[in-house]
């Protein structure tokens, strides 16, 4: 009796791990942005005017448009939503990402950071981080959490 127990709750392993299937992350997840930035310029923040001792706190419309997929990788761009000081330009970013075994966890790569996240259902929660400069003609540093939504 024992050996078939066992052998029952090793197939009921295996299904449960089978079940484990790679998420559709092709499409947009909406959300905001809440970024923390020291330094002037970047991609996004054209207008930045925040410093090390006074960091610039921006938050705007972000979109991750996810427009390509195969198995766990999947590339797509970034939109953020310009603001009056902007001249309310968007802005893009290419990146590329993939999906971890489990799918729930999420890395991707754009041009100049990094962002991990979890995935839960039709949520992606993450971070992304930018490494800066001190000096004003550098790029700025940047740090943001978000959660998006898919549409």
């Amino acid at each position: 009796m024992k050996a078939l127990g066992w052998f029952l709750l090793c197939n009921v392993m295996t299904i449960s791990a089978a079940a484990a299937q790679t998420p559709d992350m092709k499409g947009d997840w909406v959300g905001k942005t809440n970024t923390i930035i020291a330094g002037v310029g970047g991609p996004h923040w054209p207008d930045s005017k925040g410093t090390w001792e006074k960091p610039l706190l921006a938050q705007r419309d972000i979109t991750l448009r996810i427009i390509g997929q195969e198995d766990r990788r999947f590339w797509g761009e970034s939109i953020i939503a310009g603001d009056a000081s902007s001249g309310g330009t968007v802005t893009t970013e290419p990146f590329i990402g993939t999906v971890s075994k489990g799918g729930d966890k999420v890395m991707m790569a754009d041009t100049d950071g990094y962002f991990v996240g979890d995935l839960s259902g039709t949520t992606l929660s993450y971070c992304y981080l930018q490494a800066g400069a001190r000096q004003a003609n550098d790029k700025p540093a940047v740090a943001t959490c978000n959660d998006v939504t898919k549409r």
